[in-house]
């Protein structure tokens, strides 16, 4: 079962270990609560990602507000993961395209 979430994608990484392909996302979040979060400004966080989603990746800039599919993936120590299998890109309203 795939879960759906909106964010603003700040980049993508792909890397070659000993012949096997690791991809991830870079995603941002603005900060709400400043003294909750011990942080200002965005908070960039690290998705791992199907490398087929890095390779479609044909965004025109970034950030890019995109729809990425994700689904529940058992990580270190038995915790609960988060894995992109899929993102789409959201269109501009007409409004802020034409800004």
């Amino acid at each position: 079962m795939n879960q759906v979430m909106n964010f603003d994608l700040y980049g993508a990484s792909l890397a070659d270990v000993d012949g096997r392909q690791y991809a991830s996302l870079f995603v941002g979040q603005a900060v709400e609560d400043e003294k909750e979060e011990s942080a200002k400004g965005i908070v960039i966080m690290k998705m791992s990602c199907d490398p087929e989603v890095y390779q479609s990746l044909n965004l025109s800039k970034y950030p890019a507000s995109v729809e990425a599919h994700i689904r529940l993936k058992k990580a270190a120590g038995g915790k609960m993961g988060q894995h992109c299998v899929k993102v789409v890109g959201k269109q501009a309203p007409a409004a802020a395209a034409s800004k």
